[in-house]
C-alpha cells in the first residue's frame, strides 16, 4: 500500500482517486484554494463532486491543500498534479512547501511562453519551476492520452500513457495505478507527450467548427470534421518536434487519442461548435462560457509570435500549417475562425 498525494479536486485529480483508491492506496484529494465547493461538497459525501458526475470511493481523505504540512509530503510516495493550467504557479509553490521526495506525476495541460524560438512544454517548465523553488523530486512523469474524468471515475475502459526521462519512474507509477479498466502505456518521450496534451487543446477548436458550421437537420455531417481532423492531425505531427518531442508521438495515444476525445466534448470542443455557428470567439468567451477556462485559447496565445517568427524565419510550413495559422488568428482578434476543411 502507498501513499498518494492528489493537487487539484477538478474533475481529472478526483477521477484519479479512483484507480488509486481500488488499489487499496491511502489517497489524499487535496483542494486548491479555487476548489473551496468542491471540498465542502465531498466532506459531506464522496457522490456529491459538483461538476464530475460520478461517486469517489469513500476511503479517499478530502483535505484543504493549505493544511498539509512538510510530514504529509514527506509520507508521500506519489504526488500527483491535477490543476487547470492557471494553477501551475500555485502547485509550484505548494510542492515546494511540501519538499516530496516522491515521483511528481502531471495531469496539467498546457504550454508555458519562454525566450527563445519555441515555448515549453510543461515536461521541461515544471521541472525548472520545482528547481527555481529548491525542489528536486525524485522524477518526473507527465501523464497524457485520452481520458475523459467521468469515464475514468465510472471504471470505464480508459488507457493513458506515462511519459518520463527516467527509465524507472513511469514503470514505478504504472504499478501504483493501473488496473482492469486503468491500462497505462509508457513512452520515453514526455516533452512530445505534454505537446500533444496541450496541442489537442488547441486543435480542437478548429475541428471541432466544423461541427458547428456544417450540419443536416441540426446534426453535423461528418466529411468536413474528418477532414479537419486529419489536418489537426499532420499539422501535430510538426509541430511536435518542433516543441522538442518526438514525431511519432503525435499519431499515438498522446496525440490522434486524445485529440479524438476531446473533440467529443468539453470546453474547447465546446468553444469550436460555437464558432463555427457564427459566433465569434469574444462573444462566446464572453456568452455561453463566460468565466470557464478554455486551455486551447491559452495554448493558442502562447502559441501564435512564436509561430508567426517560425514562419517568417522558414523555420516551419506556413502552407502546411493553416488550421493553426487561422487559429492562432482567431484567438488575436477574438474573431471568428477562417477556415473550412474543403478550402
Amino acid at each position: 500500500m502507498a501513499n498518494i498525494l492528489i493537487l487539484g479536486a477538478g474533475v481529472m485529480g478526483s477521477a484519479l482517486t479512483v484507480p488509486a483508491a481500488d488499489n487499496g492506496h491511502q489517497v489524499t484529494l487535496a483542494a486548491t484554494p479555487l476548489d473551496g465547493e468542491i471540498l465542502a461538497a465531498l466532506e459531506a459525501d464522496p457522490a456529491g463532486h459538483p461538476r464530475l458526475g460520478a461517486p469517489l470511493p469513500a476511503s479517499v481523505r478530502f483535505v484543504d491543500a493549505q493544511s498539509l504540512t512538510a510530514a504529509d509530503g514527506a509520507r508521500a510516495d506519489l504526488v500527483v498534479v491535477g490543476v487547470a493550467s492557471p494553477g501551475i504557479e500555485w502547485a509550484a509553490d505548494t510542492v515546494a512547501r511540501l519538499q516530496p521526495r516522491a515521483t511528481v506525476g502531471l495531469v496539467t495541460k498546457g504550454l508555458v511562453d519562454a525566450p527563445g524560438a519555441v515555448p515549453l512544454t510543461y515536461a521541461a517548465a515544471f521541472p525548472q519551476m520545482l528547481a527555481e523553488r529548491g525542489v528536486r523530486p525524485s522524477a518526473f512523469v507527465g501523464i497524457g492520452g485520452p481520458c475523459i474524468a467521468r469515464e475514468l471515475a465510472e471504471r470505464r475502459p480508459t488507457a493513458v500513457v506515462y511519459a518520463s526521462n527516467d527509465d524507472g519512474a513511469p514503470a514505478a507509477m504504472k504499478t501504483l495505478l493501473q488496473t482492469a479498466y486503468y491500462r497505462v502505456s509508457l513512452s520515453g518521450d514526455p516533452v512530445g507527450v505534454e505537446a500533444c496534451a496541450a496541442l489537442k487543446n488547441f486543435f480542437t477548436i478548429g475541428v471541432s467548427a466544423m461541427l458547428g458550421r456544417h450540419t443536416r437537420g441540426g446534426e453535423p455531417v461528418k466529411n468536413p470534421v474528418a477532414a479537419a481532423f486529419q489536418q489537426a492531425v499532420d499539422e501535430m505531427a510538426l509541430l511536435v518536434p518542433w516543441l522538442g518531442g518526438q514525431r511519432d508521438t503525435a499519431f499515438g495515444l498522446a496525440g490522434v487519442g486524445d485529440l479524438h476525445v476531446t473533440v467529443g466534448g468539453g470546453r474547447n470542443s465546446r468553444l469550436g461548435r460555437h464558432i463555427g455557428e457564427g459566433m465569434t470567439l469574444a462573444a462566446a468567451l464572453a456568452g455561453p462560457m463566460a468565466g470557464e477556462t478554455v486551455e486551447g485559447v491559452d495554448v493558442g496565445r502562447i502559441l501564435r509570435p512564436h509561430l508567426k517568427e517560425a514562419f517568417a524565419n522558414g523555420d516551419l510550413p506556413r502552407d502546411a500549417l493553416v488550421l493553426a495559422d487561422a487559429l492562432i488568428d482567431a484567438i488575436a482578434v477574438g474573431a471568428g475562425l477562417d477556415y473550412d476543411a474543403a478550402a
